[in-house]
């Protein structure tokens, strides 16, 4: 799981929009967000972390790793100039409400196998078949096993050409 935190502050210079104000609708613009079809089927999840009078500070997680993660947040823009089009028609700058910033990314490690993408998955398994060198003995063990219930797991789908 990935985990992107991203402020967000007017795009629109010398805005006097004061966004604590508003944070109901920044609360259902993400309940709304959450459930539309990107964002379910990416495994996306878009949450207010603070709103400030001048700033937004939002976490965005994700399950698999995203190359752009700040052009998620335009979700948010397309709902609430759609939505509430005369409260934020005045502070679309660039056809964008946000100057968008990225400030954190995190990797969080889960024990659930639902956590881990397909991507994640793929990359693990080519690392430990052939880019995992230890030089501890147990290490290689541990490797060694691995690898044997992964071939249990995969016999039955293997088909010799």
């Amino acid at each position: 799981m990935y985990e992107y935190t991203i402020e967000l502050v007017p795009a629109k210079k010398f805005c006097d929009m004061n966004y604590e104000s508003h944070a109901h609708i920044f609360d259902e613009a993400c309940i709304y967000i959450n459930k539309g079809l990107s964002f379910t089927r990416d495994g996306k999840e878009l949450s207010m972390e603070t709103i400030t009078p001048d700033k937004i500070v939002v976490k965005l997680k994700s399950k698999s790793s995203l190359t752009n993660p700040v052009r998620s947040i335009s979700a948010l823009t397309r709902y609430l100039t759609s939505n509430y089009k005369e409260l934020f028609k005045d502070y679309v700058y660039n056809k964008t409400l946000f100057a968008m910033t990225l400030t954190n990314t995190q990797i969080i490690n889960s024990n659930s196998p639902d956590d881990i993408s397909n991507e994640e998955l793929l990359k693990t398994m080519i690392d430990l078949l052939y880019g995992y060198t230890s030089k501890s003995a147990s290490d290689t063990q541990k490797r060694k096993k691995a690898i044997d219930e992964i071939k249990k797991i995969v016999l039955p789908y293997y088909k010799k050409s």
